[in-house]
C-alpha cells in the first residue's frame, strides 16, 4: 500500500465547506471554519473559501511543500512497523494506492471508497492523523461488511473508539496519544479492556456488538 501526501486547494475548500460546520461525531464548528464564516451572513461559497484559504495560509506562513516532506519523511519512518502491526491486528492488508490531502482545516474526513483521507497542516502530527485516518481504512477493510448489520451510528461509535488501540501497539510510533472524541470515552476504555482480556480483535468486535 502507498500512502501519497498531496495538496489541492479544491480540496481544501471541499473539506472545509463540508466538514468544517461539523461532522458525525462533533455538532461544533472547527476553529478554521469559525474564522471563514466570522464576517460573512451566509454560508460561505466555494470561491469565498479559496480566497479565505489563500489569505489563510498566508498569513499564518504555512509552506505546503515543507509541511508535505514533513509528512513524508515522519511517515516513511513508521509505515513498515504501523502496517506489519495493523495486519497482525485485523488480519487483512491494505493494497490499494490512498492519497493523504492536506486541509488548513481542524477537521480530517475520510472516504474508504474513493481510497483518500484528509491530514490538517495546522496540527503538528502528520503522521499521527495518517495512523489514525489508516486506522479507519483497516476497520472498514475488516468489518464493513457487518455496518448494515448493525447500523451505521453503532458502526461509526465502535470504529472511532478502537482507535485507542493505536496507543495500546502503535504507542511507541505514535508522538503523543491517540484521544479520540469524548462522547467514546466509557466506549474506549472498555475495548483496551477487552483487549487486555483476549488479543483477538474478532472477540473485541463481536463483544462490543453484544452490549451496544
Amino acid at each position: 500500500m502507498k500512502l501519497n501526501f498531496k495538496y489541492d486547494k479544491e480540496m481544501d475548500a471541499f473539506c472545509i465547506m463540508n466538514w468544517g460546520k461539523g461532522s458525525n461525531n462533533s455538532n461544533n464548528p472547527t476553529k478554521t471554519y469559525t474564522k471563514l464564516v466570522q464576517d460573512l451572513k451566509n454560508d460561505p461559497t466555494k470561491e469565498e473559501t479559496l480566497h479565505f484559504i489563500e489569505g489563510y495560509i498566508k498569513s499564518n506562513s504555512i509552506d505546503i511543500d515543507s509541511f508535505i516532506k514533513k509528512a513524508e519523511e515522519e511517515y516513511e519512518e513508521i509505515e513498515g512497523e504501523f502496517h506489519n502491526i495493523a495486519k497482525e491486528v485485523f488480519g487483512v492488508s491494505l493494497k490499494e494506492e490512498i492519497t493523504a490531502y492536506l486541509t488548513i482545516n481542524n477537521r480530517c474526513p475520510y472516504r474508504i471508497k474513493e481510497n483518500w483521507f484528509f491530514v490538517s497542516a495546522v496540527f503538528d502530527k502528520p503522521a499521527n492523523i495518517a495512523m489514525h485516518e489508516l486506522w479507519h481504512f483497516y476497520t472498514w477493510l475488516k468489518f464493513g461488511e457487518q455496518q448494515d448489520k448493525i447500523d451505521k451510528e453503532k458502526y461509526n461509535e465502535i470504529k472511532e473508539s478502537l482507535t485507542v488501540l493505536l496507543n495500546e501497539e502503535c504507542g511507541h510510533l505514535m508522538n503523543g496519544e491517540d484521544d479520540g472524541y469524548p462522547q467514546h470515552k466509557e466506549l474506549r476504555k472498555t475495548i483496551v479492556n477487552l483487549w487486555k482480556e483476549k488479543k483477538d480483535i474478532d472477540y473485541v468486535w463481536d463483544s462490543i456488538i453484544k452490549i451496544m
